[in-house]
């Protein structure tokens, strides 16, 4: 039990160290031996611990999402019995999420547009991201609510953009508020897009 609390902390300590050098120099000046140093571990450590710099960015993705509660909130917002209830708690818990750690997300977004291993982390989530929006989508049309001129693929691809991190992103801080509170923003603007009331 002490063994794996010790073996919790270590990996603890080493996604923390991690996350911020990140957020500081990016994935390019982010250095395993300096993660170490200030996990208070061996460079030998945390390689056996993550193998790799992709999987060490692997894992500080995940832990963003596990901080985040997104992927059962995301669930549970999607298995709400009506549709409009499934969108807006879809479109609320995406917003939510972007406010968990917006420094680290607006790095990571950035860095998928000119890295190539950045990018396959980020792109895996976002298209998990997007088969939730589509999923909430689909819900509004088996009930006839889209508006025309809008299908599932055009509602989808609505939705999906205004509720990407860069949009999110961009509009709280032009407005100055957390990102968890702009669905009560955009909510409103997708009304445009389906029949939520």
């Amino acid at each position: 039990m002490e063994r794996a609390a010790g073996i919790e902390r270590t990996r603890r300590a080493i996604v923390d160290a991690a996350r911020r050098h990140l957020v500081e120099v990016g994935y390019h000046g982010l250095s395993m031996e300096r993660v170490a140093a200030e996990a208070g571990v061996t460079r030998v450590t945390v390689y056996r611990r993550f193998g790799s710099k992709p999987s060490l960015l692997e894992a500080v993705a995940d832990d963003l999402a596990g901080r985040s509660e997104v992927v059962p909130q995301l669930r549970e917002a999607l298995d709400r019995p009506d549709a409009p209830g499934a969108f807006r708690g879809t479109v609320s818990g995406i917003c939510r999420f972007w406010g968990t750690d917006p420094d680290l997300l607006r790095r990571l977004v950035s860095l998928a547009e000119v890295d190539p291993e950045v990018r396959d982390v980020i792109a895996g989530r976002e298209r998990w991201r997007l088969a939730q929006v589509t999923a909430a989508i689909g819900r509004l049309d088996g009930e006839g609510r889209l508006r025309p001129p809008f299908g599932v693929p055009e509602a989808s691809a609505v939705a999906g953009a205004v509720t990407s991190f860069p949009s999110c992103d961009a509009m709280a801080a032009d407005l100055g508020v957390p990102h968890a509170d702009l669905a009560g923003l955009l909510i409103p603007l997708l009304a445009s897009v389906a029949d939520l009331g």
